[in-house]
């Protein structure tokens, strides 16, 4: 049996799969919803451009917080994969050669 998210499989496809309803269902919303809206109220046809492009703004800002989240999710951090922190001596630079200070002594 599987101890945590990460290692369902079903779990993960349905985690991923929500990619799939984040993509459709803004764009869908706002294509529909602008088109029929726009013939109820007698709107220009050029307000149905300001729909689309409203639906796939929603569209990419929802995705790219949930894929926030998914990485933060999988994120392995109990093997130190996926940190940002470098440390590091100074000494590891190139430009730091302690023979010069040894040959000036």
């Amino acid at each position: 049996m599987a101890k945590n998210k990460k290692d369902n499989p079903v779990a993960v496809y349905a985690v991923v799969s929500q990619i799939g309803f984040l993509v459709l269902t803004p764009l869908l919303v706002f294509v529909i919803g602008g088109t029929s809206l726009s013939e109820y109220m007698g709107w220009p046809d050029w307000v149905n451009i300001v729909f689309v492009a409203i639906g796939i703004f929603t569209m990419l800002s929802s995705c790219f917080v949930y894929l926030k989240k998914l990485i933060k999710m999988f994120d392995s951090s109990e093997s130190g994969a996926g940190t940002t922190e470098v440390s590091h001596d100074r000494k590891d630079h190139d430009y730091y050669d302690d023979s010069i200070k040894k040959k000036r002594l």
